[in-house]
Order: C-alpha cells, then structure tokens, then sequence
C-alpha cells in the first residue's frame, strides 16, 4: 500500500529520460514515446486497464526504461502480484539507483516481503543522498523496531530529530524504546528534554508524571504531578491524573474525589468524561451509598452535555444496574433519539421492554428500530415475540414471513428459529398442520434447533400422533441438554402415550432433580405418570403440589376430588 502512493511524483520526475536512450532506433524511440505518452494519458482519465497494456508494450520496446518499470510495478502491486512488482523496481533502481522515490518503494516492498535487511541497505543508500528527508529516517526507524532492533531504531529516530527538531510522537517512541532496553534514565531524560522544547505546553509536564505512573514509578510520578501543580493546580487533565495516582497508592477515597471533580468541570471535554465514567461505573455499583452521588453526577454531566447520546447510555446502564427500570427506558429513550443508528442502544432499550414483559413497548421499540435496520432479523424476531404474546398472533405470523423475506439464507441459524417461531403460532391458533410443516422446515435449516425439537415432539405427543418421530426428537433435545428440567418432561410425556410408565417414570423424576419441582405443570405430569404406574396416593401428592404453585390446568382439581387421572 504504502508503495502506491508513490507513483504521483516518479513519473513526471523522470519523464526527461524519455529521450537520450542510445541504444533505441529512432523508429523505435517513437513507438516507445508513443505507448509511454499515451499510457499516462489513460491513466490520467482512469482507463487504468488501456494504461496496464500500453505501459507492456512500451517495456517490450524498451526493456531498460525505469519510469515504464516502476510504473507497471505500481500495476502489479494493485493485481497482488508483490514479486512481480518488486522485480520490475529493482530494475528500475538498477537504472537509475540514487532515485528517491524508486528506492522508498523498493525499500517498502522489500519489507512487506520479509525482505528486511535488504529494505535497509535500500533505506541506508537513500539517506547518504537525500539526509534532509524525513521520511526515510522515520521509515528505517519502524523497520529497526520491527526487526527488534531498538538500539538502531533510536539512531535512526535522532537523525530524523536532527532534522525536525524535538517532537512529541519522536520523543515518546524514543521514551518507549529506551524503556524497553530497561534505561528508565535516557528515556524519562527524553520526556525532560520535550518539556525544555515547549516551556509553555503544560500538557508536557502532566505526560511526564503519566509516564512515570505508567512505568510503576510513583514517587517520581508524584513530584511530577507536585510540579505541574504549582503551574495549574486546578486544571481538569491534571486532576485526572493525579486521580490515577492515588487509585494506584490505594488512596480510593482521594481518588474518587478527584474523579468526581474532574468529571463536573466544564473544561474537560465529553470524549475523555465518557472514558472515565465508563470505568468509574463499576467503582459506584460496589457501593450502594455511592448511588445517590452517582445521580447527582450524572444529573450535573447531563446539564452539561445534554445533546450527548453515550452520557445518556451510561447513564442508563448505571439505571439498570440498580434495577430502575423505567428511569432507564428513559434515558435510552434519549439516546435512540440522538443517536437512532446506534444498534446497540435499541438492543438495550428492547431489553428493558422484555424485562418488564411489556409486550406493547417491545413492539413499539422493534418496530422503530426496524426503520434504521430494516435488515435486522433479531428486530423482527423480537417484534414476533412481542405480538404473539400480546395475543396478536396474525400479525406475529406476517413480522416473521416478512423476516424471512428479507433475511441473509447465509444466516441458517436465524432462519432455523424464525421457522420455529411460525410453527409456534400456528400452534397458537390451532393449525397444527402448518405447525408441523413449520417445523420440519425449521429442521431443515438446523437439525439441532433444541426449542424447535421440544416443541414439535412435544405438540405431537399431545396429538398423540407419530409418537416415534416425538421420542426420535425429544430424545435428541435431552442429548443436547440433558440437564434441561422443560426438556426431560417432554420426553418423559412422550413415553407416557406410548405407554411405556417406566421410562417415563424415569424421566420425569430427571426433571423433577433438575428444578422441575418448581414447575406446577411437571408437577401434574408427574402425578399423571405415577397414578397410571399404579401409585395412585404418590400421585395425589404431586397434583397437589402443582395446585399449590398456582396451576391453570382445567383438569387438575377434578383429578384431586376423583383422584382419577383425567386426560385432557
């Protein structure tokens, strides 16, 4: 890449050679001058393919010329062809060898190929003719650095100060090469000799004391910090750091403080508050009594930055949190509204709405979100979810075709559960044929669809139909997950129509161990397995207890009074 944004300036540079090639006839000097002018012709208009085939058929007339080399390995540099191009630039360079920008783009390529030491050689030959120029110092620096070269890096980087002066990005790699060859003393003496560059820059003197904070250095970082007090004592980025600093000696309290004061001052910019909070978040969550600060805080930066999106966000994160709900729906609601292309920010406000199972928001929110990301099939999954639990079952049923429509066929996984939800609400209003159909396409995309497997073994076992093809796939969902309570009823209810009460007793006591005693309807399924196994007061027992937590089942208290089992 690097190679490329070479060729601008090469071309024109040497366009005076295009003449005095001896060993050319005249008539081929014209048909050369012809192919070469009218390739960078093409290429001025962006006919870049004319411009490919002429440059070949001016090298084919002169196999010497450099511009036409080094221009067909820029060709071949965007073909990907890299060996192709760094053949044509050598002989490019071969020809003209003291050629600035021949010998940056061999020496790039040379080191994009693992070419190291000789993109080196290539840099060092470049400095002796052009020493003014930055980038070859700069470049030969990187390369030293990659090879794990440090001492020669920082060479290389002093002949570039030499001609730039002393410079924050030199200085602070300086700093970090020296740090790495652990001389903590050269490269804090490079962050001083920045500071004496620019007296007057007082962001200096805090990055001095940051670079010694970072290095585990505190007293130094300390006196630094001590230093730039007597300058700025109130200033913001300065109260950040030194907040740093007491979080590292342990000194939460001061710290915080600090955190505190940094983050209400107007002069701090709302990018660098954004990172603080981020991070200052969990450290209020550990404290309850840090709560009410924590509104006060944000109440103050919201003041402050109310047109901000991610202040909003984290406030609500910090909301939800603390499990209020619907102060947290409303910052989210402020956010979404800044910021409606953030996905993140709907997912989260979807969420609220799903936790507090109010069914009408989830709809309203997928169905807004859907206007920003109208590709998105988690939106209209949720959006299915939303009507079919408000009893909307039509119009779940046209949100997940119309998903269906739009969705990646790439993406099987999500075409597998919108499948499974269609199945679901045929179900839901009583044509189990196209229930079934749904299903089996479901499978088709995901065998291993576990909530497709329990429900479609589960709505046939109520059918009483294909109860082998209900205990192939129920059998299959309790191998997925075996210590699924829902999933081991289901089995076990398959065996129970088929009759076989040994296996289903089995099963439903699986369940039972695994949670399912907390569930009024495994409860009943099991009261229905004993009693038909013949234990009829074990039975009673468990459809009592499911009467206990809340059954809705029609049956259940006529099983008690007739202690009878009574199909539904």
């Amino acid at each position: 890449m690097a190679g490329l944004l070479l060729t601008a300036c090469a071309s024109s540079s040497k366009i005076t050679r295009l003449a005095g090639e001896d060993h050319l006839s005249s008539a081929e000097r014209r048909k050369f001058n012809y192919y070469f002018l009218e390739a960078n012709r093409m290429k001025h208009q962006g006919k870049n393919d004319a411009a490919f085939d002429l440059l070949r058929k001016a090298v084919s007339v002169d196999t010497a010329s450099a511009p036409v080399r080094y221009e067909l390995a820029n060709y071949y540099l965007r073909l990907g062809r890299p060996n192709l191009a760094l053949e044509y630039l050598q002989g490019a360079s071969r020809v003209d060898p003291d050629n600035y920008w021949y010998g940056m783009m061999e020496a790039h390529l040379l080191h994009n190929l693992n070419m190291s030491e000789k993109a080196i050689d290539v840099y060092q030959n470049l400095s002796l003719h052009y020493p003014e120029k930055p980038e070859i110092h700069y470049s030969m620096a990187d390369v030293f650095t990659q090879l794990n070269r440090p001492v020669e890096a920082i060479g290389a980087l002093n002949k570039l100060e030499e001609n730039m002066g002393v410079m924050e990005p030199i200085t602070l790699e300086k700093h970090r090469l020296y740090m790495l060859l652990n001389e903590p003393d050269n490269a804090f003496a490079e962050i001083r000799k920045l500071i004496a560059a620019y007296p007057n820059n007082f962001q200096y003197q805090i990055l001095l004391g940051d670079l010694y904070l970072n290095a585990g250095m505190l007293p130094e970082a300390r006196v630094a910090y001590d230093q730039a007090a007597e300058v700025e004592p109130d200033n913001v980025y300065l109260l950040v750091s030194r907040a740093n600093y007491y979080n590292s000696i342990g000194d939460i309290a001061a710290s915080n403080e600090l955190v505190r004061n940094a983050l209400v001052n107007e002069k701090l910019d709302v990018e660098t508050k954004i990172d603080i909070l981020t991070g200052y978040l969990t450290t209020i969550l550990q404290k309850k009594e840090s709560v009410a600060d924590a509104d006060s805080l944000f109440t103050t930066i919201l003041d402050q930055h109310p047109q901000v999106s991610e202040v909003h966000g984290l406030y609500a994160e910090f909301l939800l949190a603390v499990e209020r709900f619907d102060e947290a729906r409303e910052q989210l609601g402020y956010a979404v509204d800044l910021n409606p292309n953030e996905k993140r920010l709907w997912m989260q406000l979807l969420g609220v709405a799903m936790k507090k199972e109010n069914w009408k928001d989830v709809v309203d929110v997928t169905r807004s979100a859907l206007l920003y990301f109208p590709d998105q099939p988690e939106f209209y999954l949720y959006k299915g979810v939303g009507h079919s639990m408000a009893e909307e079952p039509q119009q779940a049923l046209e949100t997940y075709l119309e998903a269906l429509q739009r969705i990646d066929q790439r993406n099987v996984q999500m075409i597998s559960d919108l499948w499974g939800q269609v199945g679901d609400v045929y179900h839901k209003m009583n044509d189990n044929v196209k229930a079934y159909e749904a299903y089996d396409e479901a499978l088709k995309y995901n065998e291993k669809n576990i909530g497709v497997l329990n429900n479609y073994s589960y709505f046939l076992s109520l059918d009483k139909s294909d109860l082998s093809k209900a205990e192939r796939m129920s059998g299959m969902a309790v191998k997925l997950e075996p210590n699924n309570s829902t999933y081991l009823d289901t089995y076990a209810w398959v065996y129970f129509q088929q009759g076989n009460y040994m296996l289903a007793r089995f099963y439903i006591q699986s369940a039972i161990n695994n949670g399912g005693d907390k569930s009024p309807e495994i409860l009943e399924h099991y009261g229905d397995i004993l009693f038909m196994d013949g234990q009829v007061e074990e039975a009673l027992k468990q459809w009592e207890k499911a009467l206990e937590l809340g059954s809705e089942s029609k049956m259940l208290p006529r099983k008690i009074e007739t202690k009878t089992y009574i199909a539904e």
